[in-house]
């Protein structure tokens, strides 16, 4: 599809069934409506050249009447302004330039006097509604003949205006037919799209029959089959996390414990400080994996701005003040710890890379808004589109130290597995500002979260 037709169609199936189809109709519609018209125009010439044709052929009776010396006389005395008329022995229409009209050679009296009429059209003049310069030449019984050039024939006007409405009608009916089969054959593969845009990759629902053509059941059964394959994988794969999570925990946990008996109380702090930085990358690395599952945890009714503030207080009790400005009372179905591990991230970066660290929750009908800024310096331009890629780390968060740069990412997996979102913009004047949106209670069902892995 080329550019202009992107900007001016939208880019659908029932677009690309619709557009062959009108195009289609259109170009009937144009070729019947210009054959129908150059079929009534011949007919109605057809006509005219008829009329003149009768005309002559009853002044050809009167000539014929009279004895062969006074024909050419009578002939002159009956023309008229619009009839020219003469009488030979030879006609003035070759048979290869005429066009014969038996139909009224043999007609009532005309049978009687002539043999033969022949009939050339002259020029159509739309303008006027005539036919022009009609020449006509007829035979008599003694082999004589009459020819005349009639000036100007009126046009038979005839109204095509039923046969405009009729194809129109035709035309419309369709189109509104040919409007609904696309509905029809669209509207499954849309039923699909939506469904599969809804259906957690982690849960145990199969896709929903949306019906449609062979096709489109086709489209669903193998979807249907590559989400149970990658529910198999995302099992096995949470499996095996949680064994290597025992595994690697369970030797820190004895190195922790013997770093406690070092008798060099600047290695001991040394290598406690090692110990609790290599424990915190295990546990970041084990969440970005564990991703939006929550590990299991169930989905219950959590106040957004209780959990703010419980956070806040921690932070507090450490010595890092965090500023409540405007806190909206507001409820959402979620994974409290899950939740409760994204705004601890978000605080923690605001302290730790901001100044004056600020935080506030917003709602309205259709979403909850935390918002988390601080007054530093702010995220680099060039940062801001890699802030959420796995083990991507600033300057100024090398520069800090610590952290595994799996912060943000692991943050914004849970807030999409919750049907929200995590965005990260500079403030206006400095600092940076991070969003988070959460769909209120109203919005979402425990259904759409991912359930226990393995449930």
């Amino acid at each position: 599809m080329t550019a202009a037709r992107r900007r001016w169609l939208p880019d659908t199936l029932l677009v690309r069934i619709l557009a062959p189809g009108v195009f289609a109709l259109v170009v009937l519609l144009v070729v019947s409506l210009v054959v129908h018209a150059s079929l009534l125009r011949q007919a109605a010439e057809r006509g005219a050249a008829e009329v003149a044709a009768h005309r002559v052929a009853g002044v050809a009776e009167a000539i014929a009447a009279v004895a062969r010396p006074d024909r050419f006389r009578i002939a002159q005395a009956l023309s008229a302004p619009d009839l020219a008329l003469s009488w030979g022995d030879a006609p003035d229409l070759p048979s290869d330039r005429a066009r014969a009209a038996p139909d009224l050679a043999h007609v009532g009296r005309l049978a009687e006097v002539t043999r033969e009429i022949r009939v050339a059209p002259g020029l159509s003049d739309a303008e006027h509604g005539a036919l022009r310069n009609v020449a006509v030449s007829v035979q008599l019984v003694d082999g004589s003949w009459v020819n005349a050039r009639v000036l100007a024939v009126s046009l038979i006007a005839a109204d095509d205006a039923a046969f405009r409405v009729a194809v129109g009608t035709v035309a419309a009916a369709l189109l509104i037919c040919v409007a609904l089969a696309s509905r029809v054959a669209a509207a499954p593969l849309a039923r699909l799209a939506r469904a599969v845009r809804h259906l957690p990759p982690d849960g145990d629902a199969p896709l929903p029959q949306v019906g449609g053509p062979q096709e489109v059941r086709d489209v669903t059964e193998a979807l249907d089959g590559a989400l149970r394959r990658v529910r198999d994988l995302l099992r096995q794969r949470s499996l095996a996390l949680g064994a290597l999570s025992h595994d690697l925990m369970s030797p820190l946990a004895r190195l922790k414990l013997r770093a406690d008996e070092l008798p060099d109380p600047a290695l001991r702090r040394t290598v406690q400080r090692d110990l609790a930085e290599m424990e915190g990358m295990v546990g970041d690395v084990l969440a970005y994996l564990r991703g939006a599952d929550g590990g299991g945890e169930p989905v219950v009714p959590v106040s957004v701005t209780d959990l703010v503030q419980v956070v806040v207080d921690e932070f507090a009790e450490t010595g890092a003040d965090v500023e409540e400005r405007r806190l909206d009372e507001a409820t959402v179905l979620a994974r409290p710890v899950a939740l409760k591990r994204v705004l601890r991230n978000l605080v923690e970066n605001a302290i730790k890379y901001g100044a004056n660290p600020w935080v506030e929750v917003l709602t309205n009908r259709s979403e909850v808004e935390v918002r988390v800024g601080d007054h530093g310096p702010g995220v680099p331009p060039e940062d801001l589109a890699r802030v959420f890629e796995p083990f991507f780390r600033g300057d100024r968060a090398r520069a800090a130290g610590g952290g595994s740069g799996l912060g943000l990412p692991t943050a914004k997996a849970i807030a999409e597995a919750h049907g929200g979102a995590l965005e990260l913009a500079s403030a206006p004047g400095g600092g940076t500002i991070a969003v988070l949106k959460l769909p209120p209670t109203s919005a979402v069902t425990p259904a759409q979260l991912p359930s226990k892995p393995g449930a």
